[in-house]
């Protein structure tokens, strides 16, 4: 199957349902009663029982990470533990490359890369409820993270994010044996730029989290999850528009410094698309925040396939300033749909081609989280690109690792 771009007419009634999927969103904005006329781009009202902080709302809505110590109680790390360790000795891992072909066109290595329970190994699969390993304790688990997810629902303003269902959201063990690592990329990607693999599901990650259930690991052992910021504290606070999705429409990139994110809407009535950012002001005499979009490109195009440079279509003064997230150099996986389908006995070689410093140490806003046990990290799938650095201790490393879906603009699914 190829992209969409490829039969007119499939385009045009693609178009259209999404001019209707966008009608039917903002009608649901407009009648929302959540204000949205403050700066941290997400709901601050305190929630009862709340599992997460506004302060923390805000860092994900900013396209920060949150780090809350202590999150899982003692009792969840040691039986979640115990569990991993259970179900690693009883064969249930997988190995869990970058491009998902681990084992043929990445040369797979328990010792050097991660694996993966995600449920679907040798007893018919059943994802995280799988009848293998502590049922109950997965379980207690999945509704603490069921009840965060309600909550990041209505902070965030992500509504499809409370949406119940099997295939929407997803849970796994992560194991990583010493000396193993985990290189740069990105949780998300635009459907466009994923070739025939795009507009395929109708929900897509939209926030990444991670529980670590390792006692007493020190910085010493190595393991840390490495965020890459896309700028600084003081670039981040003058973000007052939400990361990741713009009215459906997934970010790309940024712009003056970081402290804008841009999207790429490619339902344009041209039938081309289209890079913009988001402009708000105060509209009236009552405070009324007033949104638009302030085009960026010098015309509406057709996105190319794998590599893709975003760059060369925006107007000369806003091209030096941008950074694009994804590229093929610093993100295999952002490249690896085309590398797949159209250079399959070639794809390792095309990866490597790619290759740079492993740790992004020349990155200029480098954040590294140790993975304590009971720490509950949290950002935006789409925005945050990141890495985890080699374990350089003698034990493994593990922890539970997941994302919470949202609905997709659209998906061929749904026609």
């Amino acid at each position: 199957m190829t992209s969409t771009r490829s039969y007119p007419l499939l385009r045009a009634v693609v178009i259209a349902v999404a001019y209707l999927a966008t009608f039917t969103n903002a009608f649901s904005a407009s009648t929302s009663t959540v204000a949205t006329n403050n700066s941290s781009c997400a709901s601050s009202s305190s929630l009862s029982s709340s599992l997460i902080s506004a302060e923390d709302i805000q860092k994900i809505s900013r396209g920060g990470v949150a780090i809350i110590p202590n999150w899982l109680p003692p009792h969840l790390i040691t039986s979640m533990h115990d569990d991993a360790q259970q179900l690693f000795n009883s064969g249930q891992f997988r190995p869990d490359g970058l491009t998902n072909t681990a084992i043929k066109e990445q040369g797979f290595s328990g010792k050097a890369d991660r694996q993966t329970f995600r449920g679907d190994g040798n007893n018919g699969g059943g994802g995280w409820d799988s009848n293998v390993g502590d049922i109950a304790t997965r379980k207690e688990f999945a509704d603490k993270m069921r009840e965060l997810r309600v909550q990041l629902a209505k902070a965030l303003h992500r509504p499809t994010l409370a949406t119940e269902g099997t295939l929407r959201h997803e849970m796994t063990y992560n194991w990583y044996e010493p000396g193993a690592k985990l290189g740069r990329h990105l949780d998300e990607h635009h459907e466009e730029t994923k070739g025939s693999r795009g507009w395929l599901l109708p929900t897509r990650r939209s926030v990444t989290w991670l529980v670590y259930l390792n006692e007493g690991w020190t910085k010493e052992e190595g393991g840390a999850l490495r965020c890459l910021l896309p700028r600084s504290d003081d670039s981040m606070r003058l973000n007052n528009v939400q990361v990741g999705s713009h009215e459906g429409n997934l970010q790309v990139g940024w712009v003056n410094n970081g402290v804008d994110p841009v999207f790429l809407d490619v339902f344009r009535e041209s039938g081309g698309a289209a890079l913009y950012h988001v402009v708000r002001s105060n509209g009236n005499s009552n405070n009324e925040e007033k949104e638009e979009r302030q085009i960026l490109s010098v015309r509406d195009f057709n996105v190319p396939s794998q590599p893709i440079d975003f760059a060369q279509f925006l107007n000369e003064e806003v091209r030096e300033s941008f950074a694009q997230i994804s590229t093929a150099r610093l993100d295999p996986r952002f490249a690896g749909a085309a590398v797949a389908v159209n250079n399959d006995n070639n794809s390792n070689a095309t990866i490597a081609n790619h290759h740079h410093d492993f740790d992004c140490s020349d990155e200029p806003n480098i954040l590294d989280v140790i993975p304590t046990a009971g720490t509950l990290v949290l950002f935006d799938s789409v925005s945050l690109p990141h890495l985890v650095r080699e374990v350089t201790g003698k034990r493994q490393r593990i922890a539970a690792t997941g994302w919470f879906h949202e609905d997709s603009q659209f998906s061929l699914e749904s026609m």
